[in-house]
């Protein structure tokens, strides 16, 4: 297995979240990608814990039941680890550095500068090489643990299929976010556009310009707290709660008691995410558009308010609606769980 692996692959695409599990095959057309399959399903409470997994057992069997609904029919999978367990470096290469030197000179970096031992870590690079002549050219080092790495894999396999790529998470949301502002018909160029991912414990914001990451940030929030106050509200366990959450069955009271509450700080949480990135000292002081994507969007009105608190034009962060993807009906109408597993599955569709 490799990250940086540059052959042409037919695979699943696996993401393992918190609280669900996503899978999703695609093939490359003339056009660009047309979806084959695609599947989300439940995790219980905390097999996955601080976005490693806990309970390798569990998290395989939710794997083998959404491959299965999907009907996918690859056995190779790629599937990220969480960027919050890796470790990037981009360093300047010697001049005159011969090929085979390179990883030496990779593994010397990394003893220096990574807080592990080599032995603990799997680790792989790639060459960027400069556009300016005369420059030395770059390489980016990416390293995690053994034992993060180990667990994935082994659920992966226990799900019957086969790992041939582990990727990180904020690499696969990078890969799918064309396909999302394609949808768009003004241009973006040079423009400051952010995505905000509420997951279930921790909601992320990265921002772009011109397709390149300047910016990223995760924030400890996410929508289990709407399910911990389901929980407390009702007098209910935790799984009851989440069904709730889910299924929002809820009275108008109870929904003016519990969601408008949560979708308020939802709204909060975006516009303190965006003063963050005002405050980082990257040129802007605000973006020009931002993509919401999450289990908060079934919420009703939430792009509304998110956009009111934030004052930044609003939408979701669907990439199946421009004309470089070809997906279901239903699959266009249900994106909001699914732009980690696309761009995983951007890497496989061979």
């Amino acid at each position: 297995m490799a990250l940086f692996e540059r052959r042409t692959l037919e695979a699943v695409g696996v993401d393992i979240g918190t609280s669900s599990v996503k899978v999703m095959e695609l093939q490359r057309t003339r056009r660009g990608y047309r979806v084959n399959c695609a599947a989300v399903e439940s995790l219980p409470r905390n097999a996955v814990v601080e976005r490693g997994i806990s309970d390798v057992e569990q998290v395989g069997a939710a794997l083998r039941r959404a491959t299965k609904r999907a009907r996918c029919k690859r056995k190779n999978a790629i599937v990220a680890i969480a960027s919050s367990h890796v470790i990037t470096r981009t360093f300047q290469l010697p001049e005159g550095i011969k090929a085979f030197e390179i990883e030496e000179q990779v593994m010397i970096d990394a003893a220096q500068n990574v807080p592990y031992s080599v032995d603990e870590m799997y680790l792989d690079y790639q060459v960027l090489a400069s556009m300016e002549a005369g420059a030395e050219d770059s390489v980016t080092v990416t390293a995690c643990r053994r034992e993060v790495v180990d667990d994935y894999v082994s659920a992966v396999e226990s799900a019957g299929l086969r790992p041939v790529v582990v990727d990180v998470d904020t690499f696969a949301i990078a890969r799918a976010f064309p396909l999302v502002t394609a949808a768009m018909s003004e241009s973006l160029q040079g423009k400051a556009v952010a995505l905000l991912d509420v997951g279930e414990v921790t909601t992320r914001l990265d921002v772009f310009v011109d397709g390149t990451v300047i910016y990223d940030r995760d924030h400890s929030f996410g929508g289990r707290s709407l399910t911990e106050s389901i929980q407390s509200y009702c007098d209910i366990s935790f799984e009851e709660a989440e069904a709730v959450k889910l299924s929002r069955n809820l009275s108008e009271d109870d929904q003016e008691q519990l969601l408008e509450p949560f979708k308020r700080t939802i709204s909060e949480e975006a516009a303190r995410a965006l003063e963050f990135f005002a405050s980082a000292g990257r040129g802007y002081d605000t973006v020009d558009l931002l993509f919401v994507t999450g289990g908060c969007l079934r919420l009703d009105g939430i792009l509304e308010l998110i956009s009111n608190y934030t004052g930044v034009p609003t939408a979701t962060a669907n990439p199946f609606l421009g004309k470089n993807i070809k997906a279901r009906t239903k699959l266009k109408l249900q994106p909001t769980l699914l732009l980690k597993a696309c761009g995983l599955a951007m890497r496989g569709a061979g």
